[in-house]
C-alpha cells in the first residue's frame, strides 16, 4: 500500500499513557539515531520495524505479519522503500539556474500577452488545417506558423495515446500501435512544415496536404459507423456447389494453406469441409413443429457450423472488391455476415457460445479487420480467447488436433491485434500450456503455424516488455539491452526456420528493366516481372510469414530512427554541430531497419503479382506502408540517396492509390501521408546535408538567419512588449503597431529555435525511456 502523499501522514504520533486512541499504523515516529553501526548478525532487532510497532516503540519480529500484529490482529504494513538518488553539486545548481530562467521567461511571456489566443482544445486534439495555412506574417524570413507558439516543447516518446475516430469517440491506442506512429509522424510534419514554407519561400501558400495536417490526433476506422446488416436473411439458403467451392478455396489461398499448394501449411488454420458436405448439412430439417418467416425452415442447433461457412463467404465478398468505388456498403458481404450472426446470436455474449464457435469467431474477426473495424476485431478475438480458457483449451484439457491448431490460429490474430493496436495480451504466455500444432493425417503441414506462433510470442514480448507497456521503469543502458535483445531473438527465430519457410534474401528481388517490361506486356508471370522470383516458389503464406518478421525488426528500431529524424530536422539551425548519421549509436540497428524496410517492399511487390486480381489483405498493405514510411525517414538521415529506394516507395504509393480507388478510407489515408511524407523528404534533404545550402541560409541575408537565437536574446525579446526598452523608453525606430508585429514574429522564431534546439540535445534513446507510468 503506498503512504499518503499528504504531510501530515508524516508526523508522528506520541506513544503516551494518556492517550485513548490508537493512532494510525501510517503515522511513524522518527527512528532513534544509533551511536555506532551494528553489523546484521549482532542486531538484537530488526532492520525494518513494521508502522505499527515502530509507532508503539515496542520490537517487532519482523515477519509478514510479524508477531505482535497477529497477535493484537491488525493490519501489518512496513514502509514503502524510498529510493535516494545522488547527483553532483554542480548539476543541481545548473538545473536550478535553468528552472529559474525558464520562469522568468514564462513571467514575461505572461506580462506580455504575445502568446495568441486560441479556442479551448479537446486533449489530444491539433490545430486546425486552417490554421495552419494563414499562419505567419509576410516576411519569408519569418513565415512561422502559431504551431511553433504551441508546440516550444522537444516530442515526449512514441507514447500510447488516446486517439479520436471520426465520431470524435477517443479510443486507447498503445505505442506499438501504427496509428500512434502516425500521429507522431504528423506531429513532426505540422511543426515543421513552416520551417519547410521558409526554405520554399512560399509565405502565404497553404502548406500541402493541409487536411491531413489538421487530423493531428485522430485515425481513421470504420468501428465507430454500424454495419449495415440486412434483418430478414435465412441461414440456410447457401450458393450453388461450384461458388462454395470457388470460394473455400479463394479464403484457403489468403488466409490458409492454398488449398494444399502451400510447403509451409499455412501460417493459420481454418476447420473446412468440402462444399458437399457443406450443401448436406445445410439440407438437414430444422426444429420440428417451428415455422420462420415466410414459412422458411428455422435452424436447428446442428446447423450452427455453417456459420464459419457464412463469414467465409462474406471475407470472399471484400477479397473481390477491386473495381473503382466498389469497397462501399451493401457491397461489403453484409448479407453473408447476417447470416452468421442469425445462427450464433449476440456475438459479445459469451456464456453462449462453445468449442465449435471458436473458429467463427476468430474468421469474423478476420472479417472485421479487413472492413478496417480493428475495435469489433479486438473484440472478437478477445471473446474466442475467452471461450478458449473456459474450456481449458489453453491448458490442453480435451482437445484434439483440430482444436490445438484453432487455438493457436486464435492466439496468433490476438497477439497481431495487441501488436497493432499497442494493447496488453489477454492471456499472458505464461499461463499458456498447450503444446503446438504437430503432424496429422489428413491436416496440413504445422510448420507455417508453429513458426508463426513463434514469431508472435516475439512480438508480445516486444508490446510487453520491450516497449512501454508494462508501465515498468526504464535508463539508457536497459532500453538499449532489451532492443538488441529483440533483434537477438529475431535473427534466432529467422536462422531456426525449417527448410520449407526459408526464404532467399529480398533484397534480390528487383524490377525488370523497361525493355523487358515492354516485352512482357499484358504477363503477370513474376518470374518475368520481378528477376529472382522464381526462386522464391509460390508460398504466399510463407511470404506472408516473413513479412511479419521484417515488421517485428522494423518496430523495434522505429522509435531510435524517428528519433534521428528529429535530430536531422534540429541540426539546421545548428551550423556547427552538423548532423551525421553514421555517428549514431544504433547505426547497425537502423541500417537493419531500412533492410528490413526494403524487403518488405520487395515481396509485396512479388505477393501482389502472385495475388488474384492484385489483392492485397489488411495486414499486407500495413507491412507496406510502415516500410514505405522508414525509407523515407531513411532519405531523410542519410546522405546517399538509392535509385531503388524511390522505385519501392513509388510502388508503395502506386498501392495505396489503386486501394483508395475502391473507395476504401485507409487506402485514402495511407495515400495521403506518403505524399505528404514524400513531399517533406524531399525538401529537408537539402538543408540537413549540405553544409554549402544550410550556411547560406543561415548567413546574414540567409532566410533562416532571423531563427538564430539564443534563449537570452529570446527572454529579453519576450520581455520587451509592446515597441519598449527594458527601461520602459518608448522605440523611436517605428511605430507600436510595426514594433507589436515584429515583436509577435520574433517570438514565433524564438519558440521556432527553442524547440529545434531542444531536439538536438534530446538523448537518442528518448522514445524508449518516457513512461506513462
Amino acid at each position: 500500500m503506498p503512504r499518503p502523499s499528504h504531510p501530515s501522514a508524516t508526523l508522528g504520533l506520541p506513544s503516551t499513557s494518556t492517550t485513548t486512541s490508537t493512532p494510525s499504523p501510517l503515522h511513524r515516529l522518527p527512528v532513534n539515531p544509533r551511536r555506532k553501526k551494528v553489523a546484521p548478525d549482532e542486531r538484537k532487532r530488526v532492520a525494518t520495524a513494521c508502522n505499527s510497532c515502530n509507532v508503539r516503540r515496542i520490537k517487532c519480529s519482523g515477519e509478514r505479519p510479524c508477531r505482535q500484529c497477529t497477535t493484537s490482529q491488525r493490519e501489518c504494513l512496513y514502509p514503502e522503500p524510498i529510493e535516494r538518488v545522488t547527483i553532483p553539486r554542480a548539476e543541481l545548481e545548473s538545473l536550478q539556474r535553468r528552472c529559474a530562467s525558464l520562469e522568468r521567461q514564462l513571467a514575461a511571456t505572461e506580462r506580455g500577452g504575445h502568446l495568441p489566443e486560441a479556442a479551448p482544445q479537446q486533449p489530444g486534439s491539433a490545430p486546425s488545417a486552417q490554421s495552419l495555412a494563414n499562419a505567419g506574417p509576410a516576411d519569408p524570413r519569418l513565415s512561422l506558423g502559431d504551431a511553433d507558439a504551441r508546440r516550444p516543447n522537444p516530442p515526449g516518446g512514441i507514447d500510447g495515446r488516446m486517439l479520436a475516430d471520426p465520431t470524435g469517440t477517443p479510443r486507447y491506442l498503445g505505442e506499438t500501435s501504427g496509428a500512434t506512429f502516425l500521429d507522431t509522424l504528423k506531429e513532426l510534419i505540422v511543426t515543421v512544415t513552416p520551417l519547410v514554407r521558409v526554405l520554399n519561400r512560399r509565405s502565404t501558400d497553404a502548406p500541402a496536404g493541409a487536411a491531413f495536417l489538421g487530423s493531428v490526433g485522430q485515425y481513421q476506422t470504420h468501428d465507430s459507423r454500424p454495419l449495415m446488416l440486412p434483418e430478414d436473411v435465412n441461414p440456410l439458403a447457401l450458393p450453388p456447389e461450384a461458388d462454395v467451392a470457388a470460394a473455400l478455396s479463394q479464403v484457403r489461398y489468403f488466409i490458409q494453406d492454398g488449398s494444399g499448394a502451400f510447403a509451409s501449411g499455412g501460417i493459420m488454420f481454418w476447420p473446412f469441409e468440402d462444399a458437399q458436405s457443406i450443401l448436406a448439412l445445410a439440407s438437414h430439417p430444422g426444429v420440428p413443429g417451428s415455422v420462420g418467416p415466410g414459412g422458411r425452415t428455422v435452424p436447428g442447433p446442428h446447423h450452427r457450423s455453417l456459420a464459419l461457412y457464412h463469414a467465409a463467404f462474406a471475407l470472399t465478398r471484400l477479397l473481390n472488391l477491386r473495381e473503382p468505388g466498389s469497397f462501399v456498403d451493401g457491397q461489403l458481404g453484409e448479407e453473408s455476415f447476417a447470416k452468421a450472426r442469425a445462427l450464433l446470436g449476440n456475438v459479445l455474449d459469451r456464456t453462449t457460445y462453445t468449442i465449435s464457435d471458436i473458429a467463427t469467431l476468430a474468421l469474423m474477426a478476420v472479417y472485421f479487420i479487413e472492413n478496417n473495424r480493428r475495435d469489433a476485431a479486438y473484440m472478437a478475438i478477445r471473446n474466442a480467447m475467452a471461450i478458449s480458457v473456459m474450456n481449458g483449451i489453453h491448458k490442453g484439457v480435451a482437445v484434439n488436433e483440430v482444436s490445438v491448431r484453432t487455438f493457436w490460429t486464435v492466439y496468433v490474430l490476438d497477439r497481431w491485434l495487441d501488436c497493432i493496436m499497442g494493447r496488453p495480451p489477454s492471456t499472458p504466455d505464461d499461463a499458456i500450456t498447450l503444446p503446438l500444432p504437430r503432424e496429422f493425417p489428413g491436416l496440413p503441414s504445422p510448420i507455417g503455424l508453429r513458426a508463426h506462433v513463434e514469431l508472435c510470442k516475439i512480438s508480445n514480448y516486444i508490446v510487453y516488455s520491450s516497449y512501454r507497456e508494462a508501465g515498468l521503469p526504464d535508463l539508457l543502458n536497459r532500453a538499449t539491452v532489451r532492443v538488441d535483445k529483440v533483434l537477438e531473438m529475431l535473427r534466432k527465430w529467422h536462422e531456426n526456420l525449417p527448410p520449407p519457410l526459408r526464404l532467399p534474401d529480398p533484397l534480390t528481388l528487383l524490377p525488370a528493366d523497361l525493355f523487358t517490361q515492354a516485352s512482357a506486356f499484358g504477363r503477370h508471370d513474376p518470374a518475368v516481372l520481378l528477376s529472382g522470383a522464381a526462386e522464391f516458389g509460390t508460398d504466399r503464406a510463407c511470404w506472408a510469414l516473413h513479412m511479419s518478421f521484417y515488421q517485428l525488426v522494423i518496430l523495434s528500431v522505429r522509435p531510435a530512427m524517428l528519433m534521428a529524424v528529429w535530430k536531422a530536422v534540429a541540426s539546421i539551425l545548428c551550423l556547427d554541430q552538423p548532423f551525421d548519421i553514421e555517428s549514431h549509436p544504433s547505426i547497425t540497428p537502423i541500417r537493419a531497419c531500412s533492410d528490413a524496410a526494403r524487403c518488405n517492399l520487395r515481396l509485396g511487390r512479388l505477393m501482389r503479382l502472385h495475388s488474384p486480381r492484385k489483392k492485397l489483405l489488411l495486414p499486407d498493405l500495413h507491412h507496406i506502408f510502415n516500410a514505405a514510411i522508414v525509407l523515407m525517414m531513411h532519405q531523410i538521415v542519410f546522405v546517399n540517396l538509392r535509385t531503388q529506394d524511390l522505385d519501392d516507395i513509388e510502388f508503395a504509393s502506386e498501392v495505396f492509390d489503386a486501394e483508395a480507388e475502391t473507395g476504401s478510407e485507409y487506402g485514402k489515408d495511407c495515400a495521403r501521408v506518403l505524399r505528404d511524407m514524400k513531399s517533406l523528404a524531399h525538401q529537408l534533404r537539402s538543408p540537413i546535408h549540405d553544409p554549402e545550402t544550410k550556411r547560406l541560409l543561415l548567413s546574414d541575408k540567409g532566410l533562416l538567419h532571423d531563427l538564430m537565437l539564443d534563449e537570452t536574446m529570446a527572454a529579453d525579446m519576450m520581455a520587451d512588449v509592446g515597441g519598449k526598452r527594458p527601461g520602459g523608453a518608448p522605440d523611436e525606430s517605428g511605430s507600436s503597431a510595426q514594433q507589436a508585429g515584429h515583436g509577435a514574429a520574433y517570438h514565433r522564431a524564438a519558440a521556432m529555435y527553442q524547440t529545434l534546439s531542444s531536439w538536438w540535445k534530446a538523448d537518442y534513446m528518448q522514445f524508449y525511456n518516457t513512461f506513462l507510468s
